[in-house]
C-alpha cells in the first residue's frame, strides 16, 4: 500500500469515527431529555368511580 493510499484511508477512517462519535453523542443526549406527563387516566373495577370507592 502506498503512503498516499494509506493517508487517504486514515483520513476516511478518522472522518467516519468523528461521525460515529457525533451520532452516539446525539443519541445519548436524546435519551436524557426530560419527559412531561401531560395527562393520566384510570379505570376502576365494578362501577367504582374513585380511589376512595375501592
Amino acid at each position: 500500500m502506498s503512503e498516499e493510499k494509506l493517508r487517504d484511508y486514515l483520513k476516511r477512517a478518522t472522518a467516519d469515527l468523528r461521525q460515529a462519535r457525533q451520532r452516539v453523542r446525539e443519541l445519548e443526549e436524546r435519551d436524557s431529555e426530560p419527559v412531561a406527563v401531560v395527562a393520566m387516566g384510570c379505570r376502576f373495577p365494578g362501577g367504582v368511580s374513585s380511589p376512595e370507592g375501592l
